[in-house]
């Protein structure tokens, strides 16, 4: 008896399983990672320059561009990281913030729904909708400084000294990434809710008797109107000031117009788009049966003007899906509670075996995801390593061995990875810094990477000096067969799927 009042509880398990499952899945995901390596690579800039990089030195398409760097802290923290222990310990770090989002928001939930079972449920929901955007990239900290913003004003009705939070966070999210207008929006909506009188005011004590109606309101709207008010400003504290808001924005509708995956709406065939189309008739069956059922007034002014801001948003683009599915998690939480009160905790959860077995394996799962012990992990045999970083830098080795230094051309996913291992040797036609690119350099990538009419002339003009090629996408673009059939360029060696090609001999002469 005495060793079982220390076992785990049915509770522990369902505080850790998805938070564990996420850290299990992230940390040991060795994928190539598409929009990582030119983060490092300005960071590594800054750290040794000391000073931010706000022009183009990885390409020679756009050199010396200027653009804002609104992910510049992101970027130092990532090689901080990196140069203390590699790429293994930034995965690390990297699942241990997302890990945290997804507790901090199932524990917003429970605490909301009064059942963890039904939070648990949410945040699987939840976690599952998030996945196409769970990888090594700046949005990881907005997508934590959302959950706490969200949590911060919903503990402030009881504790109105937290106000002072938003405006710090908002001082610090401008400078890891540029989502922060989403911190402003839900800003805004607790604001108008606290105006209208609903959910979200702040108590700040009983009007004295007898005083104006105005002033009563003046008297309670005072918090929340300097809360946001400051929280505005504190986004100026940035590099660029207000013309951040400028940059972000042009960014966001560069990248919808030249159809990149993740600015486009959301599909069936994505995790993502899937968890959005289900979000919305279940939250409309919930909201419906709960006025019909309980009398829950069908949405608080704060919950609707969080869904007329933010649905649109997630209509538009998949990479927005993340904050429809944050911002609706609570209601939808809550209103199952309601709907089905069984399931709301009633007394303390009894330790047992099962449990603790259950623990036990999620741990152990857990530490072997941590570098050095990988090796161990049985879940490592589910995904098959991606070979493509090793094969980028057999390659690049190939061309540095050949030629000191020149141009090179690479689809833009590979791009990325050149720009940090291959600089300032080789310079790379793109990266994933659309937004810096003008039309008519988005045209000429184009144009080489599906091998149509002119391809040849755009090498010429840009004075290309190598290829290096994904013998998969590039046959299917048809840019491979191309260049192939070309007298101007000669095939050298190929690794796995990167293939290189160099002017031919004769075109040096």
């Amino acid at each position: 008896m005495a060793l079982r009042a220390f076992l785990p509880t049915d509770a522990w398990v369902r505080w850790l399983l998805v938070p564990a499952a996420a850290f299990i899945a992230l940390a040991g995901n060795a994928s190539y990672l598409a929009d990582y390596w030119h983060h490092l690579a300005r960071g590594r800039y800054i750290i040794e320059q000391g000073a931010l990089l706000d022009h183009d030195i990885f390409t020679y398409t756009v050199a010396d561009r200027p653009f804002q760097d609104v992910n510049w802290l992101s970027q130092v923290v990532y090689y901080q990281l990196h140069e203390l222990g590699g790429l293994e310990l930034v995965r690390v770090v990297n699942a241990f913030l997302v890990a945290l989002t997804l507790v901090w928001l199932i524990a917003l939930c429970r605490r909301l729904s009064g059942s963890l079972p039904v939070a648990l449920g949410v945040g699987i929901a939840v976690f599952l909708g998030l996945w196409d955007v769970l990888t090594i990239r700046p949005q990881t900290f907005s997508l934590l400084l959302f959950v706490a913003m969200m949590d911060v004003l919903e503990r402030s009705k009881r504790r109105p000294w937290l106000l002072a939070l938003p405006p710090l966070m908002m001082a610090l999210w401008p400078n890891l990434h540029g989502a922060f207008p989403a911190g402003l929006m839900l800003l805004g909506c607790w604001w108008l809710a606290c105006v209208l009188g609903g959910s979200g005011a702040p108590s700040s004590g009983a009007p004295r008797s007898g005083a104006p109606r105005w002033t009563a309101l003046a008297s309670r709207l005072a918090a929340p109107t300097l809360c946001v008010v400051a929280a505005a400003l504190a986004t100026l504290v940035n590099p660029y000031g207000w013309n951040i808001y400028l940059y972000v924005g042009q960014t966001s509708s560069l990248a919808a117009a030249r159809g990149i995956d993740e600015w486009l709406p959301p599909a069936f065939d994505q995790l993502s788009g899937l968890a959005f189309f289900a979000s919305l008739p279940v939250i409309g069956a919930l909201v419906v049966l709960a006025w019909r059922k309980r009398g829950v007034a069908v949405l608080s002014i704060y919950e609707l003007a969080l869904m007329v801001c933010f649905l649109p948003l997630a209509c538009g683009s998949v990479r927005m899906v993340a904050w429809w599915l944050l911002v609706t998690a609570p209601m939808v939480a809550r209103r199952i509670a309601l709907l089905w009160p069984r399931t709301i905790d009633r007394g303390r959860a009894e330790p047992n075996r099962g449990a603790a077995c259950s623990v036990a394996a999620l741990l152990a799962l857990a530490a072997l995801s941590l570098p050095g012990l990988e090796r161990w992990n049985p879940l490592r045999a589910l995904r098959p390593a991606d070979t493509t970083m090793a094969e980028l830098d057999a390659a690049q080795s190939v061309l540095a061995r050949d030629l000191d230094n020149g141009r090179v051309f690479s689809r833009f996913e590979w791009g990325e990875y050149l720009s940090w291992a291959a600089h300032p040797h080789w310079k790379v036609f793109m990266d994933g810094r659309i937004e810096i690119y003008p039309d008519d350099v988005w045209q000429a990538y184009a144009t080489l990477t599906c091998g149509q009419a002119g391809w040849s002339k755009v090498l010429d003009d840009y004075q290309v000096d190598a290829l290096l090629l994904d013998a998969d996408y590039h046959r299917r673009t048809g840019l491979l067969q191309q260049v192939e059939q070309s007298h101007s360029w000669q095939r050298g060696q190929q690794f796995g799927r990167a293939v290189v090609f160099t002017r031919a001999q004769q075109w040096a002469e």
